[in-house]
């Protein structure tokens, strides 16, 4: 990693003892879930001790979108960490909140899976109106459901995205993300007209935040297009983890880990 003033890459000893600073340092510790703590429902390595020892500070911040919090907190308790879920931030939801306040009839076309679609409806929306004023796309999002949304995209309707990201890592490798899809829509309706819920907008960091200053947390991710580069937006230290994370080029507190680290219980001293 380079130290951000002299250009030099910090040996892993010194990245560790940075990283370890920081989390001790933080007033609110934001954290990815996908490649920081669980690879599909595997939990890495080092996970459940540093869930235990910062899970009153710790904060989920997730482009998840084919979970709510509640289902997710139940699936992440299955699998022995317990963050309830109000310490749980998703862009699916956040994507349904933008359409709350966007379309005030509450008329959508949601294209997503059937926790969403419930989501939605207990936030007194109508994910499947006769006749939708946005549409609203999330990961699960069904082959039929991306064709009925075409022409309401080509006569102007907005899209609001839960997320960018083309992939997201799971258990076997790269999973398609809601990134994707978006990108298959695009090519099909080029004059879509779309705006992102998700990282790297402010949006989710500021709701993960409350009322915490950015500059008095700390994020962990893995994705420094989305996870570090939204932190650093708004000024708050990161931490990137991941395989390599020396070529990324970035600056500034990012400190990274070679992909055989123990991560994140290697950077919490377990």
């Amino acid at each position: 990693m380079s130290d951000g003033l002299s250009g030099a890459v910090l040996p892993l000893e010194a990245r560790i003892a940075r990283a370890r600073g920081l989390l001790d340092g933080a007033q609110r510790i934001l954290c990815d879930l996908d490649g920081c703590l669980v690879s599909g429902a595997r939990v890495l390595p080092g996970v459940a001790g540093f869930v235990r020892r910062h899970a009153e500070r710790l904060v989920i911040v997730s482009n998840n979108s084919t979970d709510t919090a509640e289902t997710l907190s139940r699936r992440l308790a299955g699998l022995g960490l317990m963050l309830p879920a109000g310490r749980i931030v998703l862009a699916g939801e956040a994507a349904l909140g933008m359409a709350q306040r966007r379309v005030p009839s509450g008329r959508l076309l949601l294209l997503a899976g059937a926790a969403m679609q419930a989501r939605a409806r207990a936030l007194g929306l109508d994910p499947l109106a006769a006749t939708p004023e946005a549409v609203v796309l999330c990961r699960d999002a069904s082959r039929s459901q991306l064709e009925a949304a075409m022409p309401l995209l080509a006569r102007g309707l907005p899209l609001i995205v839960a997320n960018p990201d083309l992939t997201h890592p799971g258990e076997d490798g790269p999973v398609i993300e809601t990134g994707a899809l978006l990108a298959l829509l695009e090519a099909c309706v080029p004059q879509a007209r779309s705006c992102v819920a998700g990282k790297p907008s402010a949006h989710l960091f500021r709701v993960a935040l409350g009322p915490v200053a950015p500059e008095a947390a700390v994020m962990i991710g893995d994705n420094p297009d989305t996870d570090i580069a939204g932190a650093r937006r708004l000024g708050m230290p990161s931490i990137h983890v991941g395989p390599g994370g020396q070529a990324t080029g970035l600056t500034g507190f990012d400190c990274l880990f070679p992909d055989e680290a123990d991560v994140p219980g290697v950077i919490a001293g377990y």
